[in-house]
């Protein structure tokens, strides 16, 4: 290869904004100058490029930030010969990934001296560093790299290179496409092009031995619950309800697509017969780039990773019995043909027998409806909140949502049921001092429980808190601030796996007693990056199965000033809730009215609501009232307000009975003084009745 096509090659990678050095000409495919990692961070000058490869050899690029994103994809020569590139073509095409392929392979593609393939791309976001995406056992103990990257930082030989560069002296060519069509790719697009060469990687890291944790002794002949759940059941079980797709089979491998993912490879189960499941994406309950045998995968579904209550779960279930499978071949020809019976005999029927695989009559006028929300009424007598099931309230700080929460504990406590507080965020003294200023009387306090922890949530602890709402049986359990439980407990808020393993041993068995379980969120401050629910992983709303409120301040309440609160549905599972919402979504608005008593009026009013006239007068005769001072006669008060006499005359009856004028009767007279003022919009106390 001359020096000027070296020379050229230099300054048309340079041109589209590549960071150029040359290439050591000792076979060590190292860059050719002693300071180049300063070009990392800088783009060298036309006549550096022009000094350095007047003799050069060979054009090596910076990958990374400064060569505009830019990333390099290598498959080994070895890989080439095992013929990787045209199983990922297959791959490609086969999960709709084609146009993506060819793309990437018309954009920039050369083979190198040993006979493996680059691919140059950019990406539309944040480039990682150099990573391993495909491995595999070498000789003595070592490991032999099928496919990696050239990431940030990292330095790549590229064609038309060649000579004393290599050690063979052989040299890179480009097979397709140019310098100046390297493709762009966004940060999904090359997520799921590497997805198809991690489906490559023999070397996952190995599961975790439950077997080992759970079961102490196995007597002879035994199976433990674990393996014989292994033996048992089928990844199709375990994947398919969580949303996990098939995206093909290839001999005894599956290759899967994550949930809320529409393209490309998150997973395998059962490579080269391995019989685990191997996830490459980091967005999903599992730790992504280790092996899970079914029994693991079981163990973090369902009981967050507790391998003894999944052991012992199972074998409630009947696995681990002895038999490495309860299925066994059975002869059914006799059941072919039932016999006649002799005649003259009557024949007895047979006893049932005791198996659920048995079919049986399904009752028509059985009542298996989902039960409807019971917990915190509107104005208008519907509910919000479903018992026996995990519900949600969110919103920003100061939002007033755990007002909302509070008014849902005053009307639970006014009718006589129980309320048990589990609070992250106040203190004993600040949930005692909101409740009384709803008007949570002494009496009511009795049916009241409040915790307020501080430290782990061992097997004590949880021994603690499920014993007490065992017996104390609460219709509604409050949980104030699920991010400060997690990070109190030392999850991660943007963890799935983390956030699942909160909902499963900490919130869904508070609801085994059936209360509404109510806990209270935070969104984040941004509202473009906010989305559908409170801060952390997808899987915090995934575990919901109640509904999910969203607190929107309409406008801001404070002690001495009125507030306005907007509520919306983002989540509604039994779709109750929905059905008493304009459009499917907004269920009203929440007034919270100031007295001056210090006391506080909450009312959670359905859909957009206005005043009566009638309204209108109760608040002017209120106002004329208070400004009066004095006790006034019926008359008095007729004369002094237009509006009608008959309609006064309701107005002060309802007034009075509503607790807002005193009255004392003499003779026939009726004698009004002001109580406290009528506040348009103000609500009717709850007492526990719904018209």
């Amino acid at each position: 290869m001359s020096n000027i096509e070296i020379l050229t090659a230099a300054l048309r990678f340079a041109a589209v904004g590549c960071s150029v050095v040359p290439v050591m000409a000792d076979g060590s495919k190292r860059p050719g100058i002693g300071q180049w990692k300063e070009y990392q961070t800088k783009l060298p000058t036309v006549e550096e490029l022009q000094s350095w490869f007047k003799d050069a050899k060979g054009v090596g690029i910076i990958t990374g930030k400064i060569s505009g994103n830019l990333e390099m994809l290598e498959v080994e020569g070895r890989a080439v010969g095992d013929g990787i590139h045209t199983q990922i073509k297959d791959m490609a095409n086969e999960i709709g990934l084609g146009e993506l392929w060819q793309r990437l392979n018309e954009g920039y593609c050369e083979m190198t001296p040993s006979g493996g393939l680059h691919w140059f791309y950019r990406i539309d976001g944040e480039v990682p560093g150099n990573t391993k995406l495909a491995r595999r056992p070498g000789p003595n103990d070592g490991v032999d790299v099928l496919a990696e990257t050239r990431g940030e930082g990292g330095f790549v030989v590229a064609a038309p290179s060649g000579g004393s560069c290599h050690p063979s002296g052989g040299s890179w060519s480009l097979i397709s496409g140019s310098i100046e069509t390297i493709p762009t790719l966004t940060v999904d697009e090359r997520e799921s092009l590497h997805s198809l060469f991690r489906y490559f990687d023999q070397l996952p890291k190995a599961s975790v031995v439950a077997s080992e944790v759970t079961e102490r002794h196995r007597e002879a002949g035994a199976t433990l619950p674990g393996d014989d759940f292994n033996e048992r059941s089928t990844w199709d079980e375990l994947l398919l309800p969580l949303g996990w797709t098939k995206v093909f089979a290839k001999g005894q491998t599956t290759a899967w697509c994550r949930p809320g993912k529409s393209g490309g490879i998150s997973a395998t189960t059962n490579y080269e017969g391995s019989g685990l499941l191997f996830v490459f994406s980091t967005s999903t309950i599992f730790e992504a780039e280790r092996g899970y045998s079914k029994f693991a995968a079981y163990t973090l579904i369902e009981h967050g990773g507790d391998f003894h209550k999944a052991a012992s779960a199972l074998a409630a279930k009947g696995f681990g019995s002895g038999l490495s499978s309860s299925l066994q071949p059975t002869d059914i020809s006799s059941l072919m043909e039932a016999p006649a019976p002799e005649p003259g005999v009557v024949a007895l029927p047979e006893p049932e027998p005791d198996t659920s695989w048995l079919p049986r009559l399904v009752a028509y006028d059985e009542d298996e409806t989902e039960p409807g929300p019971t917990v915190l009424y509107r104005t208008d007598g519907q509910c919000l909140l479903y018992a026996g099931k995990i519900n949600a309230i969110f919103g920003e700080s100061e939002s007033g949502k755990t007002w909302v929460a509070l008014e849902a504990v005053r009307q639970q406590l006014v009718q006589g049921a129980r309320v048990f507080y589990i609070d992250f965020e106040d203190s004993q003294r600040g949930i005692r001092g909101r409740l009384k200023a709803l008007g949570v009387r002494r009496e009511h306090f009795e049916r009241f429980r409040y915790a307020n922890p501080d430290g782990s949530y061992n097997e004590i602890a949880q021994q603690a808190l499920l014993g007490a709402i065992r017996d104390f049986t609460p219709q509604l359990v409050v949980m104030d601030g699920v991010n400060a439980a997690m990070n109190l407990l030392g999850l991660d808020l943007e963890k799935n796996k983390d956030a699942t393993q909160f909902s499963q041993v900490v919130l869904r068995p508070l609801r085994l007693w059936g209360a509404a379980v109510l806990t209270i969120d935070h969104v984040t401050k941004s509202k473009d990056n906010r989305g559908n629910y409170a801060i952390g992983a997808q899987a915090k709303r995934a575990d919901i199965d109640g509904v999910a409120i969203s607190v929107d301040v309409s406008m801001p309440f404070g002690r001495g000033s009125n507030g306005k609160l907007n509520l919306k549905i983002t989540k509604d599972r039994p779709g109750f809730v929905r059905g008493i919402s304009q459009e499917a979504s907004y269920i009203g608005h929440v007034d919270l009215i100031s007295q001056p008593d210090n006391r506080i009026e909450i009312s959670v009013v359905g859909g957009q609501t206005g005043f009566s006239p009638h309204e209108y007068l109760m608040r002017k005769v209120s106002e004329f009232m208070e400004k009066h001072g004095a006790e006034l006669s019926t008359n008095q008060i007729v004369q002094a307000i237009e509006g009608g006499t008959d309609q006064i005359k309701k107005a002060l009856a309802q007034l009075e009975g509503q607790g807002y004028l005193g009255i004392r009767a003499q003779g026939q007279g009726r004698y009004f003084t002001h109580l406290k003022p009528f506040v348009l919009g103000a609500p009717l106390p709850f007492n526990g009745v719904v018209e």
